[in-house]
């Protein structure tokens, strides 16, 4: 579907876009999205069989990739920046190693990195990072409360670094940690440098519907948002491409999920494949104010809101089967 004509265009078609990260997830939704919209993209990949690999899925003249193998070094995206006019930066650890020292300064020095790189490079007008619904707060079933774009994960300050032992049990606490330092990194490096591009950032929720699918469900995987990932990848471009969008942070979060939920939903759509038996489990209850990402949807591809969360399923599994 292509994004649809309207006045608040700022970054013309056959714009460059970096994107970083670009064999990842999301990234590669977006990348798919931004050909499909008319711009032209550079991605970034750590190694160069990454690279190529990149280059074999996406079969454009219109992408080319850059190998960039470590993201901290002052100078990394140098060479990845130039000529560019706008930057998705998606790149982050996700080893969720419980170690922070792995985990939290890689990601808070990879975007203060590629932010210096973009302060030399005059041509780039927009930048969007990809920051994480843990930004904002940890997953906490059964407890009622708000999120909104004011919304700062704190519980996460003992994780940023502490001595050993580093428990496996942490690990999501130290991933959690590592996106909101880098989050608040970015808010910082905008109001120390007011850099000549506008910045903004998207916040984004998953899970790990593939193994249950499969059988294998990740009950210690706690409740909490979920968004379908072409929905993400168009709110990067959106947070490109609309003038009306200044530093702005858009929470892509849809609706709530736990693992019965997702069970029922694959039981509904796959009524002769056996899944395994619901658990105990308690629902997220906290209330999100997520409506600027479901108009930004409806503004510039007609969507009816974000994709529902059975049709997400249907489509993250359909190449399974």
């Amino acid at each position: 579907m292509a994004i649809i004509d309207n006045d608040d265009l700022t970054l013309p078609r056959g714009s460059l876009i970096l994107v970083t990260g670009a064999s990842g997830f999301i990234a590669s939704n977006f990348i798919v999205e931004a050909l499909q919209a008319g711009y032209k993209i550079r991605g970034t990949a750590r190694s160069e069989a990454k690279a190529q690999r990149t280059k074999d899925v996406y079969k454009s003249l219109n992408y080319d990739v850059v190998v960039v193998p470590e993201m901290e070094p002052e100078g990394a995206f140098d060479q990845a920046v130039r000529g560019v006019d706008a930057i998705v930066h998606m790149s982050s650890p996700l080893t969720f190693s419980p170690n922070p020292k792995e985990v939290v300064p890689p990601a808070v020095n990879g975007a203060t990195s590629i932010l210096r790189s973009a302060l030399r490079e005059p041509k780039i007008r927009r930048f969007v990072f990809t920051s994480s619904s843990t930004a904002t707060s940890l997953p906490t079933p059964g407890k009622k409360f708000k999120i909104d774009k004011n919304s700062w994960n704190t519980e996460v300050d003992a994780f940023v670094d502490f001595p050993p032992p580093y428990k496996p049990e942490n690990a999501f606490k130290v991933y959690a940690a590592s996106k909101t330092k880098a989050e608040l990194a970015v808010w910082d490096f905008m109001k120390t440098y007011k850099p000549n591009f506008v910045i903004n950032f998207v916040s984004e929720t998953g899970g790990l519907v593939i193994a249950a699918f499969n059988g294998d469900v990740k009950w210690d995987f706690l409740p909490q948002y979920m968004v379908d990932v072409v929905d993400c990848a168009r709110l990067h471009l959106i947070a490109l491409i609309d003038k009306s969008l200044q530093n702005e942070r858009i929470l892509a979060f849809n609706v709530p999920f736990n693992w019965n939920i997702i069970l029922e939903k694959f039981r509904e759509l796959f009524p002769t494949r056996t899944f395994p038996d619901n658990q105990p489990q308690e629902s997220d209850l906290s209330e999100v104010d997520n409506e600027l990402g479901a108009k930004l949807l409806e503004k510039w591809y007609g969507q009816k809101g974000y994709t529902e969360l059975k049709e997400s399923l249907r489509q993250n599994v359909e190449g399974l089967l």
